[in-house]
């Protein structure tokens, strides 16, 4: 007696899923609770046939399989499940995906039935799926009398897609015995060849994880395969001038050249699935020269600044992250297949991690000169949730907040980093335009805002910018409300010059970040204050500050601000027009206090470099009805965070509207220049 497949994989997952409801395995596979019903009675009759206690449904534990019978099925997994029983259409597919990339002789419908246990007419109909599925790779399935059953495409992708179907061979119920079955390799090749991985750890002392260390011998003997069959393949040059200088390099050319005539292009690819595995290094030293290194070291610092969490033993952390890493970003720069079955669970269970971590990716992307997909990105979010576990900090247990802004990028980029330093104890997840409230994916608890929203959770009204008093303000309504207390005030200078006095302060100023970050969040240790350069001063000088006395309309501001920079080359002229173009009178954003204005575009409308100009009208020119301005700063940032530290110090000078009217009084550039040098601090006090 043989079970359908559907009937199959609920038995799988019922046996997987200590406890699952009827109603989880009708989310997960889309039946109807009677659809469940049948399916549920015919593996109780299958278990009857094969003489095992049935499959029991209870209102409190959901379905339950007796422990007598589990235990049965376990030790009767190599027959249950293996080559005696069926395997799901999509299983099936795989298998003979792999027969094709792997054959040794011409292929028929009789090999095909033969070697996967079923009808000639089921072949029949797997070949038609298969042929999509192959589409899909750009390959397609070709028949002839004199050769059979063969798969068309590129070699590279055809190389690509074996390894990625031995990878999922081996996910399979006792899919080792259905992929030797299948491709025609004994067991003994395959123990010579995991003979010869274990001399390539001891020679470049490495360790492989146990899944690679049975993926790659299967790998490897099916690629010699289709080398020894004469399939070339075509590396770009590039390629061999990176691979060909690594260690895994020189182990790939001494210890396989017996086994295959392999070419220059077959030594550099086959050392690329070396260098893309998941392996550790038994000896890792990081001399800080190392351009993957400082990448990581970067990607960690914005992590902890966006988590407000300080990683300890850091070096360490940053060694287990630097074995990951460097594997993975092989497998990225050559396109080389990935899976993570994990994904989902991974991002249901840290959403939140997951999220920064992604936000945290760019200086790896930079790397890799290309995005990290989703897979790589979740096995980084174990990797980094794992270790803040280890040092007892979960996200989880941390108040979650969002900031919602209906103003521009920059505005709300800059009021979250001012959240941030201001609230250290809080994961702020990030800032989102109000159309996006309700939809927003991840779990959070407070909502900072600048606009009225209909919402349960704990919502705190704000502006878009705040002076030195609205932050002490908002703080003490902030602490009353989530801890029924008011912040403590605490001499952080008056406290490190008490550590001074008793031990070696390397870095002052990243002590006294971390000190105010770790006893502002009530003893969880966080990470240093958000920090960029250049600052406010070295961005307007006397040579990008303009004096007017009026201008008739709004768009001749802008453009008359603009002249320093066009001049300078710092931005091209259609920079201007896309200010002009996206602005708003009805929602006039870029006026971001009484009399002021930031008029800005995105880095790719035209922007060479990072600058900033002023404009200084004595009579203001309306922006929108009953807005004058007399202050116009064009901004033109070359990525959303360098010019912060500088735009932050624009908001302290502007919140304040006596600071204002000073700059508009101003006879002079050089009046107008120390006003602004005083705000052009290194730290932007909170």
């Amino acid at each position: 007696m043989q079970l359908d497949d559907q009937s199959y994989q609920l038995l799988k997952e019922i046996l997987i899923s200590p406890v699952i409801t009827v109603k989880d395995l009708q989310e997960r596979y889309g039946l109807t609770r009677s659809q469940i019903h049948y399916r549920l009675q015919k593996i109780t009759d299958w278990l009857a046939f094969h003489q095992l206690p049935p499959v029991r449904k209870s209102r409190t534990a959901g379905i339950i399989v007796d422990p007598a019978a589990r235990d049965l099925v376990s030790r009767q997994l190599p027959t249950v499940f293996g080559q005696q029983s069926i395997l799901t259409e999509p299983e099936r597919i795989t298998f003979l995906l792999l027969m094709l990339l792997s054959r040794n002789e011409e292929l028929s419908l009789q090999h095909f039935a033969s070697g996967l246990k079923v009808s000639r007419n089921t072949v029949l109909a797997d070949l038609k799926r298969l042929n999509k599925t192959g589409q899909k790779y750009q390959l397609s399935l070709q028949y002839t009398r004199r050769n059979g059953y063969t798969l068309l495409g590129e070699e590279w992708t055809k190389r690509m897609l074996l390894i990625e179907l031995v990878q999922k061979a081996l996910k399979i119920a006792n899919g080792e015995e259905w992929l030797l079955a299948v491709t025609g390799l004994s067991k003994a090749e395959v123990k010579r060849m995991r003979s010869r991985f274990e001399i390539v750890e001891k020679r470049l002392k490495i360790r492989f994880t146990d899944e690679k260390l049975m993926e790659l011998p299967l790998t490897f003997l099916l690629l010699l395969r289709r080398i020894k069959r004469g399939k070339q393949i075509e590396l770009p040059a590039q390629t061999f001038a990176e691979v060909s200088r690594t260690k895994e390099y020189q182990a790939v050319d001494s210890l396989f050249w017996d086994l295959a005539p392999l070419s220059e292009q077959d030594r550099l690819f086959l050392t690329l699935q070396l260098l893309s595995s998941s392996l550790s290094f038994l000896e890792v030293s990081l001399d800080g020269n190392d351009q993957l290194q400082q990448a990581i070291e970067e990607m960690v610092t914005t992590f902890e600044k966006l988590a407000c969490v300080t990683f300890q033993q850091r070096s360490t952390f940053l060694e287990k992250l630097y074995q990951h890493v460097k594997p993975a970003v092989y497998r990225i720069v050559h396109a080389l297949p990935v899976e993570n079955p994990l994904l989902l669970q991974i991002k249901k269970e840290h959403g939140d991690v997951y999220h920064l971590v992604q936000k945290s990716m760019e200086p790896l992307a930079a790397i890799a000169k290309r995005p990290f997909p989703e897979e790589e990105i979740a096995y980084l979010t174990i990797l980094i949730a794992g270790w803040l576990q280890k040092q007892g900090e979960k996200l989880s247990s941390r108040l979650k907040a969002i900031v919602v802004c209906p103003n521009g990028i920059s505005v709300s980029k800059l009021l979250l980093e001012t959240l941030r330093e201001m609230f250290p104890e809080f994961v702020f997840l990030d800032h989102i335009p109000v159309r996006e409230f309700a939809s927003f994916p991840l779990e959070f608890e407070l909502v900072f805002s600048t606009v009225p929203l209909r919402t349960e959770k704990k919502l705190f009204l704000i502006k878009p910018l705040f002076s030195a008093l609205e932050k002490r303000q908002l703080k003490m309504r902030v602490y009353q409300e989530i801890y029924g207390c008011l912040p403590p005030e605490i001499d952080y200078d008056g406290l490190l010059q008490v550590i001074e006095q008793h031990a070696e302060v390397k870095n002052a100023e990243r002590l006294k970040q971390s000190l105010r970050s770790y006893l502002g969040a009530g003893g969880s240790p966080a990470s240093p204050t958000f920090k960029a350069k250049p600052n406010l001063a070295d961005l307007l000088t006397e040579e990008t500050i303009v004096f007017q006395e009026k201008v008739s309309v709004w768009h001749e501001a802008i453009r008359l601000a603009s002249l320093p920079l066009l001049a300078s080359n710092s931005i091209e002229p259609r920079y201007v027009e896309m200010m002009i173009r996206k602005f708003d009178r009805s929602q006039p954003y870029i006026v971001i206090a009484p009399r002021v204005a930031i008029p800005h575009a995105s880095p790719e409308d035209g922007v060479n470099r990072l600058t900033m100009s002023l404009l200084r009208l004595s009579e203001g020119v309306e922006f929108a009805d009953g807005l004058p301005v007399n202050l116009v700063i064009v901004l033109a940032a070359i990525d959303r965070k360098t010019h912060l530290t500088a735009l932050l110090q624009l908001n302290e000078l502007v919140a304040d509207q006596e600071n204002v009217s000073r700059c508009i009084a101003a006879t002079n550039k050089r009046e107008l220049l120390q006003m602004i040098r005083e705000y052009s601090r290194e730290e932007v006090c909170g």
